[in-house]
């Protein structure tokens, strides 16, 4: 054997090598192709299925901050309009065009609706929503009762009190509101 044989011989076993070389990495090449894209589709159904179970876990986050939120504005307008009922009886009691016996219906009726909306706050109003409220309360149970006298400076900013910590509490504005007019 010369040198030209065994050259031959080096060549095409390079060539053979080279050749089912290339057909083992473009098999491997295609091979490895067809496990990444499926393992890529089992990765993307998974993280879809987790985006959808965390989509409908803040749908109903959602649905419960809502409900609640509106359930505060309900309970909050009830306060407000109940204390707005009784201190429209004190003014018109003060000013002569309410008789007692209807200033004592308009009490009762108060009493009446304090003790509920007393019971809403209860269940969703924060300590400071609370505690303003209890001031504004307490002073026209006070006044009603006759151990205080009607003075409206002092009622209006025990109301605007009881507003601000509503308004921080639903979140309309945490800046306080204040009285500027003249009266």
């Amino acid at each position: 054997m010369d040198w030209a044989d065994v050259f031959k011989v080096v060549t095409a076993s390079v060539a053979s090598i080279g050749v089912a070389g290339g057909l083992i990495f473009a098999l491997s090449s295609w091979l490895g192709k067809v496990w990444a894209r499926r393992i890529l589709d089992r990765e993307k159904n998974e993280l879809d299925r987790e985006l959808e179970a965390k989509k409908r876990e803040f749908d109903i986050l959602k649905d419960t901050y809502l409900r609640t939120h509106n359930d505060k504005l309900v309970i909050y307008r009830a306060v407000i309009d109940s204390v707005a009922k009784l201190l429209a009886a004190f003014d018109a009691h003060q000013s002569g065009r309410l008789q007692p016996p209807q200033a004592a219906e308009a009490f009762d009726s108060f009493n009446q609706q304090r003790l509920q909306v007393y019971g809403y706050l209860g269940m969703l109003a924060p300590q400071p929503v609370m505690d303003a409220q209890d001031k504004l309360i307490d002073q026209l149970l006070k006044i009603s009762g006759g151990s205080a006298s009607y003075d409206w400076d002092e009622i209006r900013q025990l109301a605007i009190a009881f507003i601000n910590e509503v308004r921080i509490d639903v979140g309309i504005d945490k800046n306080p509101i204040s009285y500027n007019g003249d009266l």
